[in-house]
């Protein structure tokens, strides 16, 4: 008998402790990768990781994140697809690394469309759900837009002074996708390096300037210790970059998951732009007190010029890659200029550079 119930307040025992081993493995927080190409220095990043932090409280901690920074996990132009088969969960990056991906979706690059970037952060949100082929676009590549995390106005950073457009001629840029043929057009030489490359290539004196430098990320990547002339040509906003999630780690998620994603995806909406607002202001005021940057814009002549040497030709270049592949250009390019001009008067915008003109 006493041999019994021993045996039986064993089993007892190891049963309760397999219950409780079991509780514990089935109650440990689910990982979720973030992968971006960006360092971890970079402004940018930083709607991604209030996005991380944010899916961690709003699921009780019964998921985590994990951020790789710098490609740690791939190089740019494997993102999408690192992202797509779910080796990652969500990816921010750039459409310019991967422009055969995106052929359509690099319509939201085309210079000279808008100097307003919640206009275009809202015309990408607007458009990607209500019109099919870029929708489209995105789904065949694995892909569900996360957030419309824009990179704002734009920057040419360059060791020597750019005045005008013939200060252009012959100097090289780093550059690519559409802005790379912008700069050959207006007699420039191209030179494609990723982000990352970008301050020692100008140390090195690799390159001379760098177009595809977001204003928010002037002061903080400290490149004007090698490039301290920061122009503004004009020609706005004429990056995209992008916060994706993966299709199949999205589809896995339970219906309550996917219902607090959702909600996050547009709450990081809004997050971004009052950070991009308040982020462009503290760092334009910071070029201004600490006169380590030399502004440079162009007169309105200049821009002018400037503007007539590429438009419309390098959007008649892009129309005519969306007619080879079967694509709707024309009618995305439409839809785009109308939604970007009707977001320009609901969220008015006043660029960094007029910003510091009003300080001076």
């Amino acid at each position: 008998m006493k041999k019994l119930f021993r045996l039986g307040t064993a089993t007892f025992i190891l049963v309760s402790l397999g219950s409780v081993f079991f509780s514990q493995v089935s109650a440990a927080p689910k990982i979720l990768k973030f992968a971006t190409a960006y360092e971890v220095t970079n402004p940018m990043t930083t709607s991604m990781k209030w996005f991380a932090n944010e899916l961690e409280k709003r699921t009780n901690n019964n998921y985590k994140t994990e951020v790789y920074y710098s490609g740690m996990i791939g190089k740019p132009p494997d993102l999408p697809n690192l992202c797509a088969n779910g080796m990652v969960d969500f990816i921010f990056t750039g459409a310019g690394y991967t422009p055969n991906l995106f052929r359509l979706t690099r319509g939201f690059e085309l210079m000279y469309v808008t100097e307003n970037p919640h206009a275009q952060d809202a015309a990408l949100w607007e458009i990607y759900h209500n019109y099919a082929p870029i929708r489209n676009e995105w789904e065949k590549n694995g892909l569900i837009m996360g957030s419309a995390m824009g990179c704002g106005n734009m920057a040419v950073q360059c060791i020597n002074p750019v005045n005008n457009i013939d200060g252009a001629k012959g100097v090289k840029f780093r550059s690519y996708a559409a802005v790379g043929k912008l700069v050959h057009m207006w007699g420039g030489v191209p030179i494609s390096i990723s982000y990352a490359e970008v301050y020692e290539a100008l140390n090195r004196g690799l390159i001379k300037g760098a177009f595809g430098i977001p204003f928010v990320n002037v002061y903080d990547q400290k490149w004007w210790e090698v490039a301290p002339y920061v122009v503004d040509t004009g020609i706005g906003v004429y990056a995209l970059t992008y916060f994706a999630i993966s299709k199949k780690s999205y589809e896995s998620f339970p219906p309550d998951v996917k219902t607090i994603v959702d909600k996050l995806r547009e709450d990081t909406n809004i997050q971004h732009g009052q950070w991009m607002s308040n982020f462009g202001k503290e760092c334009a005021r910071k070029i201004y007190n600490e006169k380590k940057i030399h502004l440079i814009s162009w007169t309105q002549e200049e821009k002018s010029k400037a503007q007539k040497m590429v438009i419309p030709g390098i959007w008649e270049d892009w129309l005519d890659e969306m007619k080879k592949n079967n694509l709707p250009g024309e009618e995305f390019l439409d839809i785009y200029r109308k939604s970007v001009k009707r977001y320009e008067k609901q969220y008015p915008f006043e660029s960094p550079y007029a910003y510091i003109k009003k300080l001076k």
